[in-house]
């Protein structure tokens, strides 16, 4: 799974190459919002806010490669536990809509430091002018810790409210 995470990341980095040759337009947001679990055994009984960061590279007039970094605070808002999802979206943009797919790598931080597999990330969006909304769900494939966090069991959704610059 590591490989294919690298392999999309090298193909993200031709991608964004080949826009960066085409002349194409560059977007960057700023996106705040919140996420919640959606487990097997257990629903929307943790709210954590969130942060992130895109950039957007135009691929012909369909398709945005958009690299992000997000940020989760823990379950009551403290920022001294939480979670960090580096990745890589491709959207496909039909106007002011967007339908994207790709993976993020999920880490936990506090304490200690701790990587998970690849996890893919599905995402829908609306833009209006500079504003930005997002819903989303990150499925975790994670299998080593208990049959309640197999996949699809270990799921967050969320939505984020942004500004285009």
């Amino acid at each position: 799974m590591k490989k294919l995470m690298a392999g999309l990341l090298m193909a993200g980095l031709l991608a964004v190459g080949q826009a960066r040759a085409n002349d194409s337009k560059t977007v960057l947001s700023l996106n705040a919002g919140i996420q919640t679990n959606l487990f097997s055994t257990t629903s929307f009984d943790v709210v954590q806010g969130t942060l992130d960061l895109r950039i957007g590279f135009r691929l012909g007039s369909s398709f945005q490669i958009s690299p992000e970094f997000m940020f989760a605070t823990s379950d009551k808002f403290h920022t001294d536990f939480g979670f960090l999802y580096p990745g890589i979206m491709l959207n496909f943009v039909a106007r002011d809509f967007f339908l994207g797919a790709g993976f993020v790598l999920p880490i936990i931080y506090g304490g200690e430091i701790t990587t998970f597999n690849p996890a893919p990330k599905i995402n829908l969006g609306f833009t209006s002018g500079s504003f930005i909304l997002t819903a989303y769900i990150i499925m975790w494939m994670e299998n080593t810790f208990s049959s309640s966090l197999n996949f699809p069991n270990f799921n967050y959704v969320g939505a984020t409210f942004g500004y285009r610059f």
